[in-house]
């Protein structure tokens, strides 16, 4: 009989563990490749801004996906290794040489993983297209946001492939470089015992964790709200201290080695704490990564929750449903365009305003990061802002005001909250560009407006009707813009309509408004004069042929139809990607434990033997193993899970120091979360303790 022949009754003998490999890579493959698909597809690719923080972070949820799958699969291949350590073992001992068993197990791996990563490439496609198609009823249908296949996250998926490859050919590597028969055959046999823990591990471990997460969020919110200093980024690593922390207080629950207060209850389980202690470290280090890893599933679920709780576009009493500013001298749509629009698409206008309002150079103060502090400066005669007098905002807004003589009130968006950079009082003089006539200003309130607030930076002003007209006296068309604001009296069922009046939008405008979103006239002329290069200035790149207006233009239309429609699309799918997440580490944390379950019962089962021998029968060999099993799934479970619930409370608070309603509710829809998790462990429990009972014959 050949190695051949013996190798392939192994197989068919011990298929099960050739089944787990193949699916734990197959479920690996088939995640990473349709998370690629959906994230690199044109449809996702498209909708996201390019540079923007929601594309990077998406690009670094992929990066930890990858890693999570990767750790998901290398740790179910050692149950693999654990088994074929035993036949290697037994075949080098009866002289079969290192030499012909290595091709054989490299043969084996390549078969194995050549099926199950053509396998989870074949399932991806349809995987990510069911995905899509579940998150496309959040949306409103559009032909934008239909799922489009791309090579590119298939590109992904085959990387992976090869690297996983590469990773299982390394780790069979190492094994048959073992050259101790006795270290492969007593494989399981070796006892990693620690020595003796203090009884005060467990409470330091505590401390440290706790200290840990509250210095890592709270110092650089505190630094920077109320100190006003950038805490760099190296400080986090004192995230480390709660890493130390986590890992005290599991080596102290498995380490347990003195019967203290309670030494009824520490003889009667001595055998199954014994257990536990003989493979100390090994058990230590298995459940500070699920540990890790239920940490970042909760996270994920949280983040996604908050990301999918930010509040809409709404329309009420400070919105319009269709706001257009542009530059006075341009020939841009008028309200006879917008009328015969309207006709084509059944719509009805209301509250047209056609106005006009002026731009001018600002004297104001601000804040910005120098050295690792938050300074405040002061901009004399710094950049250009949008004014309007107190009638035309009233007529726009609908609100009545009241600004008083040489004050001036600050349009914000709605339940603005005062950011680091921006002061919503720092304006003090606003000055004429053409005339040099200088108004001293004082903060006298704020509106809020958001129809109004989005079109100029930092802020757009009102004044006093007598105030703006002394002001904008004699100030050049250059410096006007016209303001359109209307709504229309079906908003939701105008998207149509919407995409059509911002597409005439784009194609009326021309170069006096093909400028980013950053740009200002005035920093542009400064910088001419001293002979300095203006970052912003240059095109945009606006053309009549373009699908939709650009993210970032100065005069972008603010259509709340459109807009809402781009924030579901992008809550959509953040929250799809961060389900991804979720669902990725859970399956890690599922297999890890059921491998782990397992590996007890496998490597214990000569003990199990001996108590029988002893006298003990199956009854108690099935009490020893329960409660073995029940700590591999109970402490990482509570551990994780309550340091997860504990992490997200104090990154609500340090937020804004305070916890909102809606953060609040995040909270208790994640103690839910946590129960669920805690039933998908409990039937992963079940089924581990079912497959070790038949390991070890006690069912």
């Amino acid at each position: 009989m050949t190695l051949h022949s013996i190798f392939s009754k192994l197989r068919k003998q011990n298929k099960g563990q050739y089944l787990i490999l193949g699916f734990c890579i197959s479920l690996s493959v088939l995640l990473i490749t349709s998370f690629a698909l959906m994230y690199l597809g044109p449809t996702i690719q498209e909708f996201l801004p390019e540079g923007g923080d929601t594309r990077k972070l998406a690009t670094l949820l992929l990066g930890v996906t990858a890693v999570g799958c990767t750790i998901f699969t290398l740790y179910a291949s050692s149950l693999f290794f654990r088994y074929k350590s035993r036949e290697f073992g037994i075949l080098l001992a009866l002289g079969s040489p290192k030499k012909a068993l290595k091709p054989l197990l490299f043969s084996e791996l390549a078969l194995v993983t050549c099926i199950s990563t053509v396998i989870g490439l074949i399932l991806s496609v349809p995987v990510s297209f069911g995905i899509w198609k579940l998150f496309e009823t959040f949306l409103l249908p559009t032909e934008e946001m239909v799922y489009r296949f791309g090579w590119q996250g298939f590109i992904i998926g085959i990387a992976f492939c090869i690297v996983l490859t590469l990773l299982l050919f390394f780790a069979g590597r190492r094994f048959i470089r073992r050259t101790d028969i006795m270290d492969i055959l007593r494989a399981g046999q070796k006892t990693e015992m620690v020595k003796e823990i203090p009884s005060w591990t467990g409470k330091l471990g505590i401390i440290l964790t706790v200290t840990g997460i509250v210095l890592a969020l709270g110092v650089p919110a505190v630094a920077a709200k109320v100190f006003y200093i950038n805490i760099p980024s190296i400080f986090n690593l004192v995230y480390f201290v709660a890493l130390a922390g986590i890992y005290l207080i599991i080596l102290s629950c498995v380490s347990q080695s003195s019967a203290g207060k309670h030494k009824d209850k520490y003889y009667k389980n001595l055998v199954s704490i014994s257990m536990m202690r003989f493979t100390a470290k090994v058990t230590t280090k298995n459940m500070c990564v699920i540990v890790l890893l239920l940490f970042c599933c909760l996270f994920a679920a949280f983040f996604g929750m908050l990301y999918s709780d930010t509040e809409g576009i709404s329309i009420g009493e400070n919105e319009k449903a269709y706001s257009f500013h542009f530059p006075a001298e341009e020939e841009q749509i008028t309200k006879e365009d917008i009328e015969n629009l309207a006709d084509d698409y059944d719509i009805t206008l209301a509250s047209y305003t056609e106005t006009d309002a002026a731009n001018l150079v600002i004297s104001y103060r601000y804040r910005d990061l120098i050295d690792s502090e938050y300074v405040t400066l002061d901009a004399k005669e710094g950049k250009l802002a949008l004014f309007f007098p107190e009638s035309i905002y009233e007529e726009i807004s609908g609100q009545d005001i009241s600004v008083e003589p040489n004050t001036y009130k600050t349009i914000t968006n709605k339940d603005y909250k005062e950011t680091l950079w921006e002061f919503k009082d720092g304006l003090y003089s606003a000055f004429n560009p053409d005339t040099g006539k200088n108004l001293e200003l004082s903060f006298g309130g704020t509106v809020e407006f958001d129809a109004l607030n989005s079109m100029s930076s930092p802020f757009a002003y009102v004044l006093n009707d007598a105030d703006y007209q002394a002001a904008a006296a004699s100030l050049g068309s250059q410096y006007m813009e016209k303001v359109i604001c209307f709504d229309v009296k079906d908003t939701e069922h105008s998207y149509s309509f919407a995409q059509a009046l911002q597409m005439e939008y784009v194609r009326h405008s021309s170069k006096l408004s093909d400028f980013m979103g950053n740009y200002d006239a005035w920093e542009d002329r400064k910088a001419q004069e001293n002979g300095e290069t203006y970052g912003y200035a240059g095109s945009i790149g606006l053309s009549s042929d373009m699908e939709r207006a650009p993210y970032d233009w100065k005069y972008a239309p603010r259509l709340t139809v459109q807009m809402r429609q781009e924030h579901m699309q992008e809550v959509s799918v953040y929250v799809m990607l961060c389900l991804y997440i979720f669902i990725i580490m859970l399956a890690t944390i599922t297999i890890m434990s059921y491998v782990r379950s397992i590996t007890v019962a496998t490597d214990n089962k000569t003990l199990f033997e001996s108590l029988t021998k002893l006298g003990a029968g199956p009854v108690y060999n099935r009490n020893i193993l329960k409660k073995q099993l029940r700590k591999i799934f109970q402490y990482p479970a509570l551990m994780g899970c309550t340091i997860a619930w504990i992490y997200a409370l104090f990154m609500s608070f340090f937020n804004d120091m305070r916890v909102t309603p809606s953060e609040l509710r995040n909270l208790g829809y994640l103690v839910l979360l946590i129960f669920i998790i805690w039933g998908v462990l409990y039937a992963v429990y079940r089924c581990a303790l079912h497959k070790s009972q038949q390991i070890l014959g006690i069912l």
